[in-house]
């Protein structure tokens, strides 16, 4: 491809960049539409940097990069909760479905950014992350599975409304420590079909939607509610939103306790749980997650602390980024690790916040993670 000096008439300080600027070495000096934040910065652009492609594009318009697959997700999340808090939304399920298509677009262009976030991405008002949390995992387990596109959506949909029902609550009851009140209990136990009674109100007429919401809590084994239903009596939709639920749920931090660590929030679903929710659905739930699923912190054996990047093949050895040395001290940038190494193979899972680890996601995943 044909590179060239920049020309001062391509730079503003202050506007983005309209190209990727590259010095001559081929090094990235600065991303298109990066801005361009001083006189020195432009400065350097103009000494070092060479632009690579025709004249066309770079007279052409200046087109914003697309949102990474992260800021998607937290996107999603900050409109879910608008939209969820409004009592009487414009739009509710035009807008619901622009939420689905943001976490469907996130989970498709890299679906171990948007697993990860679910345990990295911890800010925000508990509701809106849990419910745009359970989406991605049904979206992912869904796809999978090959679930027809309507069922699917259906239950990508109910993931983010199951809990309208006392949603102006549900942060409250996150904070709680100790049991909950009578009242708290009977808010609890109504929420189900209170929230499709409110889906109703607002235009939605999706029987697979509000069949799901309905039934998220129900269990094969007949100790859920509303209804006591059993096995089949519950639809597929809230059979895998029950999986997605329960897990997003454990691995979520409360004021009063630590986040589960996520292998042993999967081992539950499996071993104490088995009668009570889907078998079958359960192990592809897993399957899809991984064993140790993107943002899991593990030490590995060579004693470097790491976090899961990517699913491999084999779900015991996925892609690591290591963050410390075998040592103890802390890398300067995270690199990646192949879990097929025996040095880099994982030895045990470790809880990140409690070494005192912390890692921004862009620095784990780049230009996906970027916000």
């Amino acid at each position: 491809m044909p590179r060239r000096p920049i020309d001062p008439a391509e730079l503003t300080v202050g506007q983005p960049l309209r190209f990727n600027a590259y010095d001559a070495r081929g090094k990235l000096l600065l991303p298109l539409g990066q801005v361009i934040g001083s006189q020195a910065q432009m400065e350097k652009l103009l000494q070092h940097g060479l632009f690579y492609g025709s004249e066309e594009e770079c007279r052409g318009p200046f087109l914003p990069p697309a949102p990474s697959p992260l800021a998607l997700v937290r996107e999603a999340r900050e409109r879910l909760q608008a939209l969820l808090s409004d009592p009487a939304p414009t739009d509710f399920p035009g807008t619901l479905a622009d939420i689905a298509e943001q976490v469907r677009e996130a989970c498709r262009r890299n679906p171990d950014v948007a697993l990860a976030s679910i345990l990295l991405q911890a800010e925000g008002p508990y509701g809106a992350r849990h419910a745009v949390n359970t989406a991605i995992a049904c979206q992912l387990t869904g796809s999978a599975l090959e679930l027809d596109a309507t069922e699917l959506a259906a239950t990508v949909c109910a993931a983010l409304t199951m809990n309208i029902g006392m949603f102006g609550l549900h942060d409250e009851l996150v904070a709680l420590e100790g049991p909950l009140s009578e009242e708290q209990q009977a808010a609890v136990r109504a929420h189900c079909q209170l929230g499709v009674a409110r889906l109703r109100d607002h235009g939605i007429t999706s029987a697979a939607w509000l069949n799901a919401v309905r039934d998220h809590h129900e269990r094969a084994d007949g100790s859920g509610y509303p209804g006591g239903k059993r096995g089949e009596e519950i639809g597929r939709p809230a059979r895998l939103l029950a999986l997605a639920d329960v897990y997003c749920a454990r691995v979520s931090a409360r004021d009063y306790r630590s986040p589960l660590q996520s292998t042993l929030a999967l081992r539950w679903l499996f071993l104490n749980e088995g009668q009570a929710l889907d078998e079958r659905l359960t192990r592809a739930f897993i399957k899809t997650l991984g064993i140790y699923p993107p943002g899991t912190g593990v030490r590995l054996r060579n004693g470097s602390v790491a976090v899961v990047v990517q699913r491999g093949p084999a779900g015991h050895q996925p892609v690591v980024a290591s963050l410390t040395t075998h040592d103890g001290l802390r890398m300067g940038s995270p690199i990646r690790r192949r879990g097929d190494v025996e040095a880099h193979a994982i030895a045990e899972v470790v809880n990140l916040a409690a070494l005192d680890i912390e890692v921004g996601m862009e620095a784990l995943w780049g230009e996906e993670a970027r916000v």
